[in-house]
């Protein structure tokens, strides 16, 4: 199962975030990386935003993720609805945005809004 999942992880942005759309459409959750003292996982970002906020779709691609990191996170999952209609407020109030499922080599960086979009029309 492993190496389905990370050939999953291994594929192109595009692929990984219509394989997101898929799983949180059905799950209706999302991933996230948070550290001991519960603090998301944050990226800087040089595209336009000063921070993004990584996703996955499920908990695996998560904690794949977290086993790269130098410093130690744990996989979490909240639910669509407080994803899109707080989180995500209080990530666009700082400037923010999210990416979506990434890996070590690239992301589709997505606002609340375009989520939203693409949520609404699956």
């Amino acid at each position: 199962m492993k190496l389905i999942k990370r050939f999953i992880l291994n594929r192109s942005a595009e692929k990984r975030h219509a394989y997101f759309y898929g799983m949180v459409a059905t799950d209706e959750q999302v991933w996230l990386l948070r550290d001991k003292n519960e603090d998301l996982l944050l990226i800087e970002n040089e595209d336009g935003y000063p921070l993004l906020l990584p996703v996955w779709p499920r908990r695996s691609f998560a904690e794949m993720m977290a086993a790269n990191l130098e410093e130690s996170y744990e996989a979490f999952n909240i639910s669509l609805s407080i994803f899109l209609d707080d989180l995500l407020v209080d990530v666009e109030n700082d400037g923010g945005a999210v990416s979506i499922f990434p890996n070590e080599n690239d992301t589709i960086i997505q606002t609340r809004d375009e989520i939203k979009e693409m949520i609404l029309n699956l």
